[in-house]
This record gives structure tokens, sequence and C-alpha cells, in this order.
């Protein structure tokens, strides 16, 4: 497997939404569309269509508005229902009417839970996989077959988990997918899983791990080891059910396999958290309030205290309103240190506050909300478009999060500005989500 192409499929748009109250708008879902895909991972799972509203009217909008330079747009939708056909069942048609060209489809794979299920039988769930796949494949989509519940369905019955595998292969399936639904799955035995099937079925196989404390980083790693070639999960491992960080996956594929274990977006996606470990910059304190010079106009003045690398930096601008002190005031501090950032142009902002908690700016040792902030900040970088979201408990914090995301996706040359590049210190690169994320002391 050594310089093999490992695909990174991001489902931060799906799972990373589940948690209870979390409520993604569709402008925001594009936006964090926009940032994956310039992480550089293969493929965005973008919803359910028809599941729900939003999911169905962001396949639409995206269908005009998005524009993915590297990474693919994928929809996800479901089997037919037993006794179906493919052509006529809603969900199907749904997920074609999304028009994205890669869909992912959910199949049950663990036997115990097809022959609980009403209205089917092992022998229907076989020939629904193969023939909604079938259905999908002539209709020109690219199909990936999520094999849900796999671990314990190939711990229960092996033989029958396989077939759905084949199943699914033989039926024009590019990668089916192993999925650990309960999670938790030791990394030895998620190995010796994908060994088994891959040696008993000969597909193409990803894997889809979960479980906390690192687990499902270590389940994900040994997959590949064992012939997995594609690796579910969100962007700092984020969803209710604790995916697998993708940052550190490609970090760790990057340290333990070499940058040509991944393709070229993915690569620097890894090379990316090694990167910021050599020049991260923290949030000391920061502090909005009126400009006493404004000379009765609205405008508010910044001051900000950063490190960068452990070497503080401040300075204090002032703006049309909270969010343009704040891109000026971190200007001032970061520029001379790192001279690329000056690059970076904020072209625009859109901050949402829950109702129930909406307040002003909060100021350093205070939170301006209760609730919590989301602002989606866009960037005019070079002769490119950078689009971040930051989330934290106001509005100023989030803001600073944005920013300073857009900063670290900057390419370590463009930060420096003189042709160096970062140095990288390999053995932080395991804990890339603690690296690139700012830490906001005394705001939230």
């Amino acid at each position: 497997m050594a310089g093999q192409d490992i695909q990174l499929h991001d489902t931060t748009l799906r799972d990373g939404a589940r948690p209870a109250g979390r409520v993604l708008p569709v402008d925001d879902r594009l936006a964090v569309a926009r940032c994956l895909d310039g992480l550089g991972v293969g493929f965005i799972e973008g919803g359910r269509p028809g599941a729900a509203a939003a999911d169905t009217e962001f396949f639409r909008r995206a269908a005009g508005e998005l524009r993915l330079t590297g990474a693919v747009l994928v929809a996800r939708g479901a089997a037919r229902a037993p006794g179906a056909s493919a052509a006529t069942d809603p969900r199907v048609r749904e997920l074609l009417a999304a028009g994205t060209p890669v869909v992912t489809l959910a199949a049950v794979s663990d036997s115990r839970r097809v022959e609980r299920a009403p209205g089917t039988n092992l022998a229907e769930n076989l020939a629904a996989v193969g023939g909604t796949v079938r259905h999908l494949v002539r209709a020109g989509r690219r199909v990936l077959l999520d094999a849900e519940h796999f671990f314990d369905g190939h711990r229960a019955n092996r033989e029958y988990a396989l077939e759905v595998v084949r199943t699914a292969a033989e039926a024009g399936a590019e990668t089916v997918v192993l999925c650990d639904g309960a999670g938790g799955r030791p990394p030895d035995e998620v190995g010796a899983v994908v060994s088994d099937t891959l040696h008993g079925t000969g597909v193409e196989l990803g894997v889809h791990c979960r479980g906390g404390a690192g687990r499902a980083v270590a389940g994900s790693v040994a997959a590949v080891a064992a012939g997995a070639r594609q690796v579910r999960g969100t962007v700092c491992g984020d969803g209710r059910r604790r995916d697998a960080d993708l940052l550190s996956v490609a970090a760790q594929l990057i340290v333990t396999r070499g940058a040509a274990a991944l393709p070229g977006g993915s690569a620097v996606l890894g090379a990316a958290v090694a990167e910021s470990a050599g020049r991260a910059v923290e949030v000391v304190s920061w502090q909005v309030g009126a400009d006493p010079a404004g000379g009765g106009q609205d405008r508010s003045s910044a001051s900000v205290l950063l490190r960068v690398d452990g070497v503080a930096t401040a300075a204090t601008a002032s703006g049309g309103g909270a969010v343009e002190a704040l891109d000026r005031a971190v200007h001032r501090a970061l520029d001379p240190v790192l001279p690329g950032v000056r690059r970076l142009r904020l072209t625009g902002h859109l901050a949402r506050v829950p109702a129930a908690h909406a307040g002003t700016v909060g100021t350093a040792g205070t939170a301006g909300t209760a609730g919590t902030a989301r602002v989606v900040a866009s960037f005019a970088d070079g002769d490119g478009r950078l689009d971040t979201v930051g989330v934290a408990a106001d509005t100023g914090a989030a803001f600073l999060r944005a920013l300073l995301e857009a900063v670290r996706r900057l390419p370590a040359r463009e930060r420096h500005g003189d042709g160096r590049t970062a140095e990288r210190r390999p053995a932080a690169v395991a804990y890339g989500p603690t690296l690139t994320e700012p830490t906001l002391t005394g705001t939230d």
C-alpha cells in the first residue's frame, strides 16, 4: 500500500450537524463546503435530499452557487424500500434529483438487523442493495455504498456481511465503506476485519470509524494499513457520535506513510496541520468599545494582544463597527511578524446570534452573549476567495476564530512572506486540532 492514494471523505455537513439544538442554515452550509474544499478533502457529503427541507434546498442552491476546485459534492440516500422498485422509490428519486455526480447509499449489512426489520428478509435486502446500485449507476452516478453496522454484522454472520459487499460491487459500486455504527472498535479489530473483507471479496474498501479518546482516528489509520482506500470523518471529529477527525487522520498518514499516500489536495491538508505547529497564533486578550475619537459617528475601537510562537505582539485600531476594528487590529499586530497575512482582505461577513441571547460584542474578560454566535467571514486572498467560519460565545470571539482560521490556511510561504517555510514538528502532528484552533483567552 506504500505510495497509494487514500481518499478523504468529509461528513461534517451531515454528522457534524447532528448534535441536539444545532441548526446550520443553508448559507453557512455553502460556506463550510467551500472551506472543506480549500482544506483539500476529496468528497464532501452535503446531507440527505428529501429528508429535510434544508438538505433539499442546500443541493438546489449548490448546483448554481457552489464551485468546488478539488472536492466532489456527494448526496446521501438509502437503498429502495422492501418490495419497491428503485425507479419509483421516492428516496431514490430524491437522491437523483440532487444532481451530484457521486452518491452515498446506506444499506444494512448486519443480518440480525435485517431479520428484525419489518417486511424484508436476507434475500430481499441483497436484492434492494443490488437493484438500487444498478439503477443509480445506469443514471450516470458514481456510487459509494455504506455497509451500516458492518463490524457487528461481520462478527455475527461473516458470510452475509461479505455478501452485501460483493452484491454492491457487482452492481457497480466503486467503493464499499465499512461503518462502525456503535463506535469505539479497537484498532486491531478494525484492521483485522478490513483485511479479512478485502481478501474475502477483492472489493475496494473504505472505513467510517467512531469513538472518543482518539479511537476513531486510530481505527481509521489501522484500516488504511490493512488496505482501506477511503476514510470517512469530520473536521475535528465534530458530531454527536465522535467521528474520526480527518485533520488528525491526514496528519497521521503524512507522518506514517509519507505525503505520497494522499492525493495532492489531501496531502496539503495533512501538511497544513504540521505547518500550523511552527507558527502558532494565540489570542491572549482582546477588547472592543466605542471609539472616543469617532466624532459622533458609530465607530468602534479594538485592541488585541496576540502571541506568535510565544512572542507577544499587540495593536489597537478603529473601524466602522466591531468586526472592522478587530480585523484592522489583528492585521496591525500580525502583518509585521507574518508579512504574507497582508494579502488577506476582509470583503464581508455574516453574523448569527440566537435571538434569545442577542447582545453586544464581548470585551476582554466578558462574553457579549450567553448563547453561541456564528460568523461566516469572506476574504480576498490574492486573486482567490477564502471563506471561514468561527463559532464562539459572542460575535467578537467568533470573528477572531474565523480570521485566524484564514491566517492558518495561508500556505506557510505566504504567511511568512519571504519564501521561508514554517519549521515542522512531526511529533506534534497527531494533536492537529489543538494546533489549528486558536485559543481565545478571556473571551468565551
